[in-house]
């Protein structure tokens, strides 16, 4: 995992050309959750009360902080701030997912919790404060760790989880994303491990 922001960049490509990529900061889950939020999505696709277009299951992740567009300048600031972060020793920690919810306006379900880990609150407030030290402007409202299940949904009635969903947070990437005609291309651009554990 290097430390060097040009070195990083370079390894995925991304030079100083001028041209702008669109990044955020987030977590991915383990094998196991993966499969389990995975096979969620396709059950509520397939439920009569709750249909829509599901996540794939190499596309479910959550969300720590959104960016947008940057230049090869800015995702070098960017690698910097997560270094000085990632260099602090925040420790692992388990992510519990315990409901599921629908956001109407926007036509999303999505899985999320209760009670956020003081870890993951911490690590957001870590990562907003140093962005906008260095001069990045953020959306300006409370932090809502959630999980996209369904995009274009539509809920008569939102189905319980059936059981739990417990992801083991071990590290944390800032992620590129792309359009694709087969939808969202996400590639990490650089990972930071939580507790020294990957």
């Amino acid at each position: 995992m290097p430390d060097n922001p040009a070195r990083a960049l370079a390894e995925k490509g991304i030079r100083s050309t001028g041209k702008t990529v669109r990044v955020f900061f987030a977590i991915w889950p383990d094998n196991a959750a993966q499969e389990q939020m995975a096979g969620l999505a396709t059950r509520l696709r397939l439920d009569p009360l709750c249909g829509g277009r599901k996540t794939k299951g190499d596309n479910i992740h959550l969300t720590l902080v959104f960016v947008g567009e940057v230049d090869a300048v800015g995702l070098q600031t960017l690698l910097e701030a997560g270094n000085k972060i990632g260099n602090a020793g925040t420790g692992g920690f388990d992510f519990v997912i315990d409901a599921i919810r629908y956001w109407k306006h926007n036509q999303i379900v999505y899985a999320t919790t209760d009670k956020a880990p003081q870890r993951l609150t911490d690590l957001v407030s870590a990562l907003q404060g140093a962005l906008s030290a260095a001069g990045f402007f953020l959306e300006q409202r409370p932090y809502i760790p959630h999980i996209t299940l369904m995009k274009r949904a539509s809920c008569r009635i939102v189905p319980k989880l059936p059981e739990p969903v417990v992801w083991r947070v071990r590290e944390w990437m800032l992620v590129k994303s792309e359009q694709t005609s087969d939808g969202s291309v996400y590639t990490p651009i650089h990972r930071w491990s939580l507790g020294g554990v990957i």
